[in-house]
């Protein structure tokens, strides 16, 4: 009924890491990423896997949020493309998290021990806002997009979703023609 698993986790979860690498059972049906170390004490958060239909949301959530943001910078709406860019952010952290094999933990106030140290410093690049105009969050969104582009495939792969292409393609032509500052080209090394 259940199979022996032993998960070695690709990431950093912290200074304690190695002592969460965890041989275990889990039901054949546990989703891929999801271990026994998530419903364990030792995690401040009661941890849970993520949902597959949930990540497929979120995939075209981040293209259809992205795709206002032309119009909120055209406008000079400082505000509303902060919280559209904080938006952003918040899908790609779940995305993250999503990788790592859990759902974002309800009410938490410990992100940082979910996250690798290079996913940590990955997301608070997006974070700096040197003055407030377009190109800042015009940067931020960039730079989101190409940690989305890193994490998309992974999850699509992973949990067999269905990517938003055409959502994206659109997207990407309607902040061409509306922002004369954006890409034509994001590359992903």
């Amino acid at each position: 009924m259940f199979r022996r698993h032993v998960t070695l986790l690709p990431f950093s979860l912290g200074p304690r890491a190695k002592e969460r690498q965890i041989s275990a059972k889990f039901p054949p049906t546990a989703p891929y990423g999801y271990n026994l170390g998530m419903q364990t004490q030792s995690w401040p958060d009661a941890l849970r896997p993520p949902k597959p239909r949930h990540i497929e949301q979120l995939l075209a959530d981040f293209w259809t949020e992205l795709a206002g943001l032309g119009d909120l910078v055209g406008r000079d709406e400082q505000l509303l493309a902060a919280a559209s860019t904080a938006r952003l952010r918040r899908i790609v952290l779940e995305l993250m998290l999503g990788l790592n094999g859990i759902a974002w933990p309800e009410g938490t106030r410990h992100l940082n021990s979910y996250l690798g140290e290079s996913q940590r410093a990955a997301i608070q690049k997006t974070l700096a806002a040197p003055a407030l105009h377009g190109d800042t969050w015009v940067g931020q969104a960039v730079a989101l997009v190409v940690i989305y582009r890193w994490y998309a495939p992974q999850l699509v792969e992973r949990f067999q979703l269905v990517y938003p292409a055409e959502l994206e393609s659109t997207t990407l032509s309607t902040l061409q023609e509306s922002l004369p500052d954006w890409p034509l080209n994001i590359t992903t090394d």
